[in-house]
């Protein structure tokens, strides 16, 4: 039964490109071996199941098969979601300035507590092996808007996008440790801007190294990144030098999270600030519950929101925000 079991896995994920034959064809008696195992331990079925489709799902490339294709393959990177509204009881001012970057208080006002907010993350696998590291090479972008809909006095405008492009390597490695099993070290370049004139504009880059362990249900893990030096701006007119100044402060330079998945519902906990300047940092937390809708193309989503950096136009403001929506793909 066994062996009937392993040959349908192995004739799914042939079917659907997930794994390339090698020469010496190793890679059964690997597969073989991790089944069995996995079908011998003292876990229930269902995390039985999800090991090894984890595992199928994580064979290597071989060096020299054609894989022309998979670049052109479209990938979900982070969540994909919709915010519906929201709401904050912190009274927040739209911004405005000159064309010199001076800022124009007259011209300021209060915002609508309820906005809505959407974000679209892929990512396009460049080349697998990338250099003979055993990691492939990825391209991303994820853009997160935030929508005042609800304020028609003001034309309901989208006060504010974020344009995050990276190019990062990501390893499966699947080293157990203790309990855990280390399934995905990835290094980043990252952009991040939000196109904005003189006055509004943010943007910053950053090189970025994100950890994700696995332990049952359980989903853990952190970035830690470091900021690209900027020069400092001596005058608003500046179209070059550092938009935001103190960022770090704000944001801090790791991000540490934790989720917990079932049939019924999902939680995610994401807190980020520096641990070396705790006392001083603000950083934020943010708590996202999913649950399944009537449709079983998107969940119902729920964020929890408090602290600084929630966009670039504010990462200095402390924002405490409860927003509802959809989640229409997850990327843990």
């Amino acid at each position: 039964m066994k062996k009937i079991f392993l040959l349908c896995l192995l004739a799914g994920a042939l079917f659907a490109d997930k794994v390339e034959y090698k020469k010496d064809h190793t890679f059964i008696d690997d597969l073989m071996s991790e089944v069995e195992t996995t079908l011998d331990s003292n876990i229930t079925q269902k995390l039985k199941l999800e090991n090894i489709k984890d595992y199928v799902a994580n064979l290597k490339f071989d060096d020299n098969v054609d894989k022309s294709k998979y670049k052109f393959n479209v990938m979900g990177h982070y969540e994909n979601y919709m915010l519906l509204g929201s709401y904050t009881h912190d009274t927040l001012i739209e911004k405005h300035y000159n064309t010199d970057g001076t800022p124009n208080p007259d011209l300021d006002y209060e915002r609508d507590t309820n906005e809505a907010q959407f974000q679209l993350s892929i990512k396009v696998p460049l080349y697998a092996n990338f250099l003979g590291t055993n990691a492939d090479l990825f391209s991303a972008y994820t853009q997160n808007s935030y929508w005042q809909v609800y304020d028609t006095e003001h034309s309901s405008p989208f006060r504010e996008t974020n344009y995050m492009p990276e190019l990062f390597l990501e390893w499966s490695p699947d080293k157990t440790f203790g309990d855990s099993t280390l399934k995905t070290v990835r290094f980043a370049l990252i952009h991040q801007s939000n196109g904005q004139d003189l006055g509004k504009s943010r943007s910053w880059n950053r090189t970025e190294m994100f950890f994700l362990f696995k332990k049952q249900n359980l989903l853990y893990g952190f970035n830690v990144w470091d900021r690209w030096n900027e020069d400092q701006k001596t005058s608003t007119d500046e179209t070059e030098g550092d938009d935001n100044p103190g960022l770090e402060e704000y944001v801090g330079n790791q991000k540490f999270f934790v989720k917990y998945k079932s049939d019924n519902f999902n939680i995610m906990i994401a807190h980020q600030n520096d641990i070396l300047k705790y006392d001083i940092n603000k950083g934020n937390t943010k708590v996202d519950i999913t649950f399944p809708s009537l449709n079983k193309n998107l969940d119902f989503f729920i964020r929890c929101f408090s602290g600084y950096g929630e966009s670039l136009i504010d990462y200095n403001v402390k924002i405490r925000r409860v927003s509802f929506g959809i989640m229409i793909a997850d990327w843990l």
